[in-house]
């Protein structure tokens, strides 16, 4: 058993260490492997330079500025010495570095007197437990971000319904045809190389016909899936919790998850905040590019001495700028009634 009085940056590399080799090992990942493919999905997509997120300063608040020309139009011939018009319109948005949630634990010394199992392994698999539920978490909050951000489809067609933010779609329309359908929906609302989050619709079709792929009869079902084939992204737990029978068709660049530290990165590298209290961040094991703040500090309770951690997510899910259609953000939300 390893006892502390302080909490140093070797103990904490230790810690972080055995948490690395939990995860790498078959049997023991198995509880730390989150369902995150929605924040997966948006980060892998996006192509956004926040500059102001990504470096290091403490700044919560940031502004994104840019110009519409939505007054443009084409006019009949007129008098050569005479130009009029309109200027471009500058437009801003402000984003706000959001604590997407945290997950505290304590490790009491006492109690690892009568253990075989060291407490700093014990500590080592909280972290990688409270990682997990935050890189969940992550998604959860992009799912939402993407109900409360959804754009009017602009192709009223069927099998759609479009009712203000939401496509509603007859679950007997949710077969080989339904690629058809996306493709005209992404070419008629402008979406270039566009992606799919989805939770229970599709996932059993687009299974079966993968498997299919190799049969002669086959491959012209999965040939109407088009780029939607490798590029669309099953979050079945998440999905389902937030938006249940729902699927979100997305322009490649329209969302972005910046995942924001604010401490060094790597336990070795931890900052002393007082003289109990330690600092530092980690990368995600699950999805690359999220990144938590760690707090770690020691204490006594009840006559007995506890290693505490908290380890919080922030960031911030920001939206690309808008076009002059004001309902096309890039994002469509379809439900299977």
């Amino acid at each position: 058993m390893s006892v502390i009085a302080n909490i140093d940056c070797g103990y904490l590399a230790t810690v972080q260490a055995m948490a690395d080799e939990r995860w790498i090992d078959p049997i023991k990942n198995i509880d730390l492997i989150a369902h995150a493919e929605a924040a997966r999905a948006v980060i892998e997509n996006q192509q956004v330079n926040l500059v102001e997120l990504t470096e290091k300063n403490k700044k919560k608040i940031v502004s994104l500025e840019w110009l519409t020309a939505c007054d443009l139009s084409v006019d009949s011939c007129s008098d050569d010495c005479e130009i009029t018009g309109s200027d471009a319109t500058p437009e801003c948005k402000d984003y706000e570095i959001v604590c997407m949630g945290e997950v505290p634990f304590r490790v009491f010394d006492r109690v690892y007197r009568e253990r075989t199992v060291d407490q700093q392994a014990s500590i080592a698999h909280n972290m990688a437990v409270a990682m997990k539920l935050l890189d969940e978490a992550a998604a959860q909050y992009v799912l939402t971000a993407l109900v409360a951000n959804a754009g009017t489809n602009a192709f009223t067609g069927a099998p759609g319904t479009v009712a203000a933010a939401v496509t509603t779609i007859p679950a007997a329309s949710w077969n080989d045809s339904i690629w058809g359908y996306f493709a005209q929906v992404g070419i008629m609302n402008q979406f270039k190389n566009p992606y799919a989050i989805s939770g229970n619709n599709l996932f059993q079709l687009v299974y079966n016909r993968l498997a299919e792929f190799a049969n002669a009869d086959g491959k012209g079902n999965v040939n109407k899936m088009g780029d939607l084939r490798s590029r669309i992204y099953f979050d079945l737990f998440n999905v389902e919790t937030i938006a249940p029978a729902t699927t979100f068709l997305l322009h490649k660049t329209a969302a972005a998850l910046v995942s924001k530290a604010w401490y060094p990165l790597g336990a070795a590298n931890a900052v002393q905040l007082t003289a109990d209290r330690m600092a530092y961040s980690l990368n995600s094991y699950n999805v690359p590019g999220l990144v938590y703040d760690v707090f770690t500090e020691r204490g006594c309770e009840s006559n007995d001495y506890y290693t505490a951690f908290k380890v919080q997510a922030h960031g911030v899910f920001a939206l690309n700028p808008t076009p002059c259609a004001g309902t096309n953000t890039g994002i469509l939300a379809f439900e299977c009634a």
